[in-house]
């Protein structure tokens, strides 16, 4: 579904003009002194700029695990990745026993066999072993690749709701609970998942 940033907000920009006097020159000797040429006023300082207002920016989060778990969506998946769970469990079941059954048969005739019926039983049971351990692991492959499957179609969906939930509620930003390293005081947010949950629950109704 597998992913969202950490974000900072908030950065303080200061201005100020200087001043700059300008002194009037002498007048010569030989003259009557001038009168002072007027002083040039000083610049008025521009006010500094305030920090950026964090709360003007509505920003939330969610929480995916909770929204997947709460969602009819995430229900769903939940029942199918068991119920394949289940079927591969039960298949891998019935050929332990089937090997555990082999295994006490060739054992129970160990002693009335030669060693060349010994080697090649071991060799046929070895042969099946190999074949049960492949299939554990074609059995975890696919459940893997079931739960990829789901865990982006779900994410994608609650990306969605999340989307148009925030956009009707004037968000600007979302991102992932978990995926928030830091945030400063200053960035007020919330969390959304509860919200984002019930729209999904409400579009499974209809």
């Amino acid at each position: 579904m597998n992913r969202f940033v950490a974000l900072l907000i908030g950065s303080a920009l200061t201005s100020l003009v200087a001043a700059n006097g300008f002194a009037a020159e002498a007048a010569p000797a030989a003259t009557l002194a001038a009168p002072p040429a007027a002083a040039v006023a000083p610049a008025t300082p521009t006010a500094p700029v305030k920090d950026a207002d964090a709360s003007a920016v509505k920003i939330a989060y969610i929480d995916m695990a909770k929204v997947a778990a709460e969602s009819p969506e995430g229900k769903a998946a939940g029942e199918s990745l068991k119920k394949k769970s289940e079927q591969l469990r039960s298949k891998l079941d019935a050929k332990t026993k089937q090997l555990e059954k082999q295994k006490a048969a060739i054992e129970a005739k160990l002693p009335t066999m030669t060693q060349k019926e010994r080697a090649a039983k071991a060799a046929e049971f070895q042969k099946k072993v190999e074949e049960y351990q492949k299939l554990a692991r074609n059995s975890e492959l696919e459940v893997t690749q079931l739960q990829d499957k789901l865990t982006n179609e779900i994410g994608g969906v609650i990306k969605k709701a999340a989307g148009e939930y925030a956009k009707a509620h004037g968000y600007l930003l979302v991102v992932e609970e978990k995926g928030v390293l830091f945030a400063d005081e200053k960035v007020k947010s919330k969390d959304i998942s509860e919200e984002v949950a019930a729209e999904l629950s409400k579009k499974g109704k209809k």
